[in-house]
C-alpha cells in the first residue's frame, strides 16, 4: 500500500513536466508564427483561394530560409487538411501552432 502511495504522489509531481514536454509545437521562426495566423484566418473563413497564397508563402519562405524544413512540413499538414477539406482540423491545428508559442 505504501508503494502505491509513492507511485501515485510521483506520478502527479512529474505529470505536469511530463505534459508540457510531450505535446505540442516546440519554438518556431518568426515566420513561422506569421505564417501560421494567416493559415489560421484563411482556415476560419474556409477560404480555397488565400490558402494558396499561404502555400506559395510557405515555399518561398522555405526557400528563403525564412523557416526550415520541419516548421514547412507542419504548415503543409495543415494546408493539406484544408484541402481535404478538414477546415476544422485545419483551423484547430493552425490555432494550436500558435498558442504552443505563448510565453516563449
Amino acid at each position: 500500500m505504501r508503494n502505491r502511495t509513492i507511485l501515485f504522489s510521483t506520478v502527479l509531481l512529474l505529470m505536469p513536466l511530463l505534459l508540457s514536454n510531450g505535446c505540442g509545437y516546440p519554438a518556431v521562426s518568426p515566420k513561422t508564427y506569421e505564417i501560421s495566423k494567416a493559415l489560421y484566418s484563411v482556415c476560419n473563413q474556409k477560404s480555397k483561394e488565400r490558402l494558396e497564397t499561404v502555400q506559395t508563402l510557405i515555399q518561398s519562405s522555405l526557400k528563403e530560409k525564412e523557416i526550415n524544413e520541419r516548421e514547412a512540413d507542419w504548415l503543409n499538414e495543415i494546408v493539406a487538411s484544408a484541402n481535404a477539406g478538414d477546415w476544422e482540423t485545419a483551423t484547430l491545428e493552425a490555432r494550436r501552432l500558435m498558442e504552443d508559442q505563448t510565453g516563449r
